[in-house]
């Protein structure tokens, strides 16, 4: 593997990330799809995965 390797990997399994067209009823989108674990990311995914920024209540005591 080259050290600059721009390949995507999977943030469940590290595995290989493939670009894929995915459809429900009535949308086409595409999306990220890991070959190895079949996880699936698109941008609605990646932006529920952020950590909320502020929002974060802290634990009596803390």
């Amino acid at each position: 593997m080259v050290a600059n390797d721009k390949r995507v990997r999977c943030p469940r399994c590290d595995g290989a990330m493939v670009f894929e067209r995915f459809q429900d009823m009535l949308t086409l989108f595409y999306s990220w799809r890991c070959v190895n674990c079949g996880e699936i990311v698109d941008p609605v995914v990646s932006k529920n995965r952020e950590p909320a920024r502020g929002t974060k209540k802290k634990a009596v005591g803390e």
